[in-house]
């Protein structure tokens, strides 16, 4: 089944020591699922039974302040992701269930949820989201609707009424809800009459609880002036008397279904996928804080060219220019002091005496002339200009009855033709949403899976290497046996010998260069060095197998050197008698496939210098080979030329590292 999410809770953290509470909250509740005691570790992977026999595997990878765990139960997977504070971003927390498996289930909080809750003054950004139900009487009502109307609210409020033929049924209800929706919702109680009296008036009638009934109050609510007040859902008394958990379970799953579709904050989006990164080791902490750092938003709306254009008009025009100096004035010189006489003022005119009511009188005239010129000027502007409208309203309405109602008719098709097209759109709109939601979904989990295999690959090959140093240490133990028992039929003494185990490629090539008489490394330091820094985990196991393959080959030399055998190498390891070191043949291959050897350019990278003893040219086309790998990607390879028959009795190694390229590599 694709993977569903069932629940989805985004918090808010201030408090410094975000991480620590997390990790005791989350731990305590994976003790008390029958997980052993979680040790303080950045990363920690540890296995359990849950009830039925069921699995269960949880992981917690934690690095500088961000972190992430995760529990799996076969069908339910818990996610917990979160990141402290920063600047410009308060610390978060991302608490979502998803179900990749198994017949579709109701799911609820977590069992640790309410317990972390309890630790700090956890948000939705909004409102404090608690983990208990909370009681308001009358005087904090006011509170309560406060709350109701907070605009940067995200969970839903929940609110149970006063029950007065049941009076502890209120606050039993509210605190089976508060933990079934620890996270997603404020779940709060009202303790009498008249708290829930002044809250109805204070939410409006159509937004009212009472007679014990439940109401979740959605995001957007305008108390009192409530447009849709459908939208927030009412469970009445009765049902929950009757039906009692039942009513209550359903309650909650309305709760949790109108939050887990919901997307994270766009501010969250970008840090919360930073996280996955950060613990797998893909991404450096100092990302976090780049993504919390606010960004300028442009507007596509805006022409840039244009706008810089005038806000350097702008700032030209604002610049007031300094003040320039004055000249100095030169000193006033003294004047004589002279008298003036003034001459009288002449007298003046007397205004005739004007008639008040017949310049009124004159006014009004004037102006009723001008009014009258006007409303016919506008007049005739009007009708001039809707003329054409006018006509053809007067013909439709004047016209055939049946034409107009048919025109109608074809209009109200259009409109519900365009109403069911805008719905599809919305519809289809919904669904991508979702899609995309459900993506991003599987892509954490994906990204979980492949954190979780890379660990378990590293492990599975620790594993390995540990055991095949104990194989190394029994096979020669063994050899030794096989050995004095082909001697003699006396009871063989085993030495104890701790057997060399090399720590990588070049570490073996090194030492069998100076302890193995019958074997000559050539020139192949440099690639069996690209293995070792490229894979250090791996290439443990590959330099013991590379030992044992060059100890089988200089005891096969030793012994066809001096005529001790006859036969090649493959024949040397199948006829493995007498405590002879050999290897499996299945790793071994004498031959290149005739698509290699027949062509120059896959040929060439097989040819490896040699002594002119083994051939005059002084290279050498060497197919045979050890695989250490028999498939993967690396599989390195050790080309060697056998001439433990030929004039210098030795085997002569070409080559030790990844494979060289063929027909299907090329």
């Amino acid at each position: 089944m694709p993977t569903t999410r069932l629940y989805q809770a985004v918090l808010r953290d201030p408090g410094p020591t975000l991480a620590k509470r997390l990790r005791r909250s989350v731990s305590t509740w994976l003790t008390g699922l029958g997980f052993p005691e979680i040790p303080i570790s950045p990363h920690v992977e540890s296995a359990a039974e849950g009830p039925g026999g069921v699995p269960l595997r949880a992981s917690l990878n934690a690095r500088n302040g961000c972190g992430r765990f995760v529990l799996e139960d076969g069908s339910l997977r818990t996610r917990v992701t979160y990141a402290q504070s920063v600047e410009h971003q308060t610390g978060w927390v991302v608490i979502t269930v998803e179900q990749y498996a198994g017949e579709p289930i109701e799911a609820y909080a977590p069992g640790f949820v309410p317990g972390y809750l309890a630790t700090e003054r956890v948000t939705d950004g909004g409102v404090q989201v608690t983990g208990a139900a909370e009681e308001h009487d009358e005087d904090g009502v006011v509170y309560l609707v406060g709350e109701l109307a907070e605009h940067r609210r995200r969970v839903p409020i929940v609110v149970v009424a006063a029950d007065s033929k049941n009076g502890p049924a209120a606050r039993s209800n509210a605190e089976h809800l508060a933990a079934r929706v620890a996270g997603v919702a404020q779940v709060v109680w009202l303790s009498d009459l008249r708290a829930q009296d002044r809250f109805n008036e204070s939410v409006g009638g159509d937004c009212a609880v009472y007679g014990g009934g439940i109401r979740t109050y959605l995001t957007g609510l305008k108390p009192g002036a409530e447009t849709y007040p459908d939208r927030h859902r009412v469970m009445g008394g009765r049902m929950l008397r009757d039906d009692g958990v039942r009513a209550l379970d359903r309650a909650a799953g309305y709760v949790i279904g109108e939050t887990a579709p919901l997307k994270l904050p766009d501010e969250l989006r970008e840090a919360h996928r930073l996280v996955g990164r950060i613990v797998q080791g893909e991404e450096r902490p100092e990302a976090l804080a780049a993504a919390a750092r606010p960004r300028p938003v442009r507007s596509a709306h805006v022409d840039q060219d244009l706008y810089l254009k005038m806000m350097a008009m702008a700032e030209r025009r604002t610049q007031v220019p300094e003040p320039r100096q004055a000249d100095p004035l030169p000193p006033e010189p003294e004047m004589p002091v002279m008298r003036i006489t003034m001459p009288e003022p002449p007298p003046v005119p007397v205004l005739p005496a004007i008639d008040l009511d017949e310049l009124a009188k004159s006014v009004a005239d004037r102006v009723a002339d001008r009014l009258a010129g006007l409303a016919e000027t506008v007049a005739g502007t009007v009708v001039a200009g809707v003329h054409g409208e006018l006509e053809s309203t007067l013909d439709l309405i004047s016209g055939d009855p049946q034409e107009l109602s048919r025109q109608m008719s074809t209009m109200t098709s259009h409109i519900a033709s365009l109403s069911r097209a805008l719905e599809e759109a919305r519809e289809d709109r919904r669904r991508a949403v979702y899609r995309r939601e459900e993506a991003e979904s599987e892509t954490e989990r994906l990204e979980d899976e492949v954190e979780r295999l890379r660990a378990a690959h590293v492990a599975l090959e620790r594993d390995l290497a540990e055991a095949t140093t104990r194989e190394r240490r029994l096979a020669e133990q063994v050899r030794q046996l096989a050995t004095e028992a082909a001697r003699s039929a006396a009871p063989a003494e085993v030495v104890a010998e701790e057997p060399f185990a090399p720590r990588n490629l070049v570490d073996a090539l090194h030492h069998a260069a100076e302890s193995l008489e019958h074997v000559r490394i050539g020139d192949t330091m440099h690639e069996a060095g690209l293995l070792d820094l490229g894979h250090p985990e791996l290439c443990k196991v590959w330099a013991g197998k590379t030992w044992d393959a060059l100890l089988a080959l200089d005891d096969y030399a030793r012994a066809r050197s001096a005529g001790e055998f006859h036969g090649g190498f493959r024949d040397w390891c199948l006829s493995a008698s007498g405590g002879r070191r050999v290897i499996s043949t299945a790793l071994l291959a004498m031959k290149e496939s005739d698509s290699v050897a027949g062509r120059d350019k896959f040929a060439q990278p097989r040819t490896f210098p040699v002594p002119v003893e083994v051939d005059p040219a002084g290279r050498l086309f060497m197919p045979a080979h050890i695989k250490l790998r028999k498939t993967g990607t690396p599989a390195p390879r050790i080309h060697f030329h056998d001439d433990a028959g030929g004039p210098t009795g030795r085997i002569w190694i070409g080559y030790v590292g990844d494979h060289l390229p063929n027909t299907r590599t090329n």
